[in-house]
């Protein structure tokens, strides 16, 4: 009897263990899945607000190529008419000053890119990259950060030969200036649009030298920021496909 006893309370101790462990695992597999859960949406938050933020990098990227490859066929336009030294070219300039003023202020032009990081440098600054799963994607956005702010190697050679292509106009920038951009500003109109200023313009050796120079880092940031569009539209394909596979 005692051993029956005894017998019967070994199992029902170990039937309360098993109900105790099995409880224990229920409540860290609801646990898991709630954590997993949390940490799904907030993936989708994340996601959404990169997709924001790169669409709108896209776009601006998207305009920056767009009038940086103007500025580089006005600066080719500008040298090309310095090698023909026509003189009908000059005459037709210095009766058409606002033509002229139009491929001197774009021609000297820089530009870059400003794209739209806050979603990303939040998240790593929260340290929460690791929430994004998908590698690839994380390779990317890891990638494209450290290009853009790895800045843009031209832009120290290309505020010199701003400078001094601006200095050899400087003299003369008032007398062209358009008609349109001095009434914006509040200034008399232009009082005669012959002030034989282009034969002296384009027979400038030394300007022209610098701009020649200008516009091959021109080339190079242009291509530079074709390469930032191509990883941004990888970039925004991950995201969109994840969010797809993720809501589904």
């Amino acid at each position: 009897m005692e051993q029956n006893k005894t017998g019967k309370y070994v199992k029902y101790a170990i039937g309360e263990i098993v109900l105790v462990v099995i409880g224990i695992l229920i409540a860290l597999q609801i646990n898991n899945w709630n954590e997993n859960r949390k940490a799904a949406n907030e993936e989708i938050k994340i996601l959404n607000a990169l997709y924001s933020d790169f669409k709108i990098s896209k776009v601006r990227i998207e305009e920056t190529i767009k009038i940086q490859s103007k500025v580089l066929n006005y600066s080719q336009i500008l040298i090309r008419i310095h090698e023909r030294q026509n003189i009908s070219e000059y005459q037709y300039f210095d009766t058409h000053l606002d033509s002229l003023s139009n491929l001197i202020g774009y021609g000297t032009s820089w530009y870059r890119a400003e794209p739209v990081t806050g979603a990303y440098n939040s998240l790593v600054g929260a340290g929460k990259i690791d929430l994004i799963k998908n590698k690839d994607l994380r390779q990317l956005l890891a990638q494209f950060i450290a290009d853009f702010e790895s800045g843009f190697e031209d832009q120290e050679s290309a505020m010199q030969f701003l400078a001094k292509l601006n200095n050899e106009t400087d003299h003369f920038i008032l007398k062209i200036a358009d008609n349109k951009t001095r009434k914006r500003k509040n200034y008399n109109s232009r009082k005669s649009d012959s002030l034989k200023i282009a034969e002296s313009y384009f027979k400038n050796d030394s300007y022209f030298g610098n701009l020649f120079l200008k516009s091959f880092d021109e080339g190079h940031r242009l291509e530079r920021q074709k390469q930032m569009l191509e990883q941004v539209n990888s970039i925004l394909n991950i995201i969109k496909q994840e969010l797809g596979n993720k809501l589904n």
